[in-house]
This record gives structure tokens, C-alpha cells and sequence, in this order.
């Protein structure tokens, strides 16, 4: 009888573990945040919010401005760690603006790994960093 229930109990926490262990993911899904600007003393707020779909990455980028823009190329390095992001947003008067962002994933096996590079929105470069949420 206590065998039964010692097989039990370890099977239930074995599920568990592979269940916590499978939400984590692709280490670049997740939502990320940060900031990003030309200079230390202009900075914006950025949201980047990405999906993984085999061999693309997908999702939305919000560089600090009231619309988001759905990504729409998307691709990964993934020898070295870097990405790539393009997304067609709108500047303050609704004309067309691309965003860019080139970036390179830090801290790997930690939860609050890091996204870091440089974003640029319509003739704007800046650096910016991100840490996953």
C-alpha cells in the first residue's frame, strides 16, 4: 500500500516538474521592456512582446508611442544569439514609420535574461535594453 502511494505521489511531482519546465519555453518568448533612445538623457519606454513559430519569430513592438506595431520579419541567429525585428508603425501625425531592431540575447539560463542593441524608429538610432518579464 505505501508503495502505491509513494508511485503516486512521485509520479504526480514528476508531471509537475515537466509541466513547469515545458511553460518555460523558447528563450525568446515572453514579453520584454526596457528602454531605448539616442542618447542617456532621451529615452523612451519599449514593450516587445515575442512568439517563436518554429524557425520565425512573430509579435508586436512598441517603441514608446500609442500604437503597437505587429512584427513582420522576424528571425534569430541562433549560433549567436542575435535578432532581428522589422515592423511598419506610424509616427505622431499617422505617417508611415519603420521600426528596426537588431539585438542580442544575454543570459541565457536565467529567467531575467536580457535583449540588447539597437532600435531604430523612421531616421531615430538609438541603444536600448530589455529584460524579460
Amino acid at each position: 500500500m505505501h508503495v502505491r502511494v509513494f508511485c503516486l505521489v512521485f509520479i504526480l511531482a514528476c508531471s509537475t516538474i515537466a509541466s513547469a519546465v515545458a511553460q518555460e519555453g523558447h528563450p525568446l518568448i515572453g514579453t520584454w521592456s526596457g528602454e531605448w533612445g539616442p542618447s542617456r538623457e532621451l529615452q523612451s519606454p519599449v514593450l516587445i512582446v515575442l512568439e517563436w513559430n518554429t524557425t520565425t519569430l512573430s509579435g508586436i513592438i512598441n517603441p514608446g508611442y500609442p500604437d503597437e506595431a505587429p512584427i513582420r520579419v522576424g528571425t534569430l541567429d541562433s549560433t549567436k544569439w542575435t535578432v532581428h525585428l522589422e515592423a511598419d508603425s506610424k509616427d505622431e501625425r499617422g505617417n508611415p514609420v519603420k521600426v528596426v531592431v537588431d539585438g542580442k540575447l544575454e543570459n541565457i539560463g536565467s529567467h531575467s535574461r536580457t535583449l540588447t542593441g539597437t532600435l531604430t524608429r523612421g531616421n531615430i538610432k538609438g541603444d536600448f535594453k530589455l529584460t524579460r518579464e
